[in-house]
């Protein structure tokens, strides 16, 4: 391959990773504008802690029902040994009464601590299903919003697929130290790694080419480099 279709064939190369950095800005700047709605995640941010305060409340009326059905129980074995005439030990049936008038003092306080737990969860119920229904409102909202957004974002990504295809097709054409010297002016001249030769002078650094160096890249022979900014020089016949 001519030096000439070398040089053309890493400009083509770099018009394609610089249409691939087009695409990826674009599809970045996209992504952070459809994710970057304020109040989209202060409803997300409210709506997950209703939930964690609901889901606590929850359990703590669990715990306080099932506090009050142990002392329910409790409280039937002891009223039905109390009543039931087995126990006639005036000492043992006294202690007996004790034991149920406790049991049933502590069922009361249990009843207004579980009814309290109750009234609770019922409130964070419907704090939490308030929040549920702001965000589903916002959410549909933004939908309407950046439907069109979306969408691009969308054909962005299928352009970027059909991009990679085509580069990873292309560079499997191009001799492999010669890929890694254009990767290498790459990464350090700013994405640039190829100039085209544009009215005599150097399109990136608009350096004016000299006679002998204007021969030498309409020789055909090696692959020039601007003597100013150092990137391979293409010269379109």
């Amino acid at each position: 391959m001519s030096t000439t279709k070398i040089a053309a064939s890493l400009f083509q190369l770099q018009q394609l990773d610089l249409e691939l950095e087009r695409l990826i800005a674009e599809q970045q700047a996209l992504e952070n504008s459809l994710q970057g709605d304020n109040v989209l995640k202060k409803l997300r941010a409210e709506h997950a802690i209703a939930q964690q305060q609901l889901h606590m409340g929850l359990q703590a009326q669990k715990e306080a029902e099932w506090a009050l059905e142990e002392l329910d129980r409790r409280l039937r074995l002891q009223e039905q040994r109390l009543y039931s005439g087995i126990v006639t030990n005036p000492k043992e049936l006294y202690a007996l009464q004790q034991e149920v008038q406790h049991l049933r003092a502590q069922q009361n306080r249990q009843e207004e601590m579980a009814l309290e737990v109750i009234l609770s969860t019922e409130s964070l119920q419907e704090a939490a299903n308030s929040k549920a229904e702001a965000l589903r409102q916002a959410q549909e909202k933004w939908l309407e919003t950046n439907a069109t957004g979306m969408i691009r974002r969308d054909q962005l990504d299928v352009k970027r697929q059909e991009l990679m295809a085509n580069r990873a097709q292309f560079v499997s054409n191009i001799d492999a130290d010669l890929l890694k010297r254009y990767e290498a002016l790459k990464r350090t001249k700013q994405g640039r790694a190829v100039s085209k030769v544009d009215q005599n002078s150097c399109q990136w650094c608009r350096v004016i080419l000299t006679p002998s160096e204007l021969q030498r890249v309409r020789a055909n022979t090696d692959l020039q480099m601007c003597s100013n900014c150092g990137r391979i020089l293409y010269y379109d016949r």
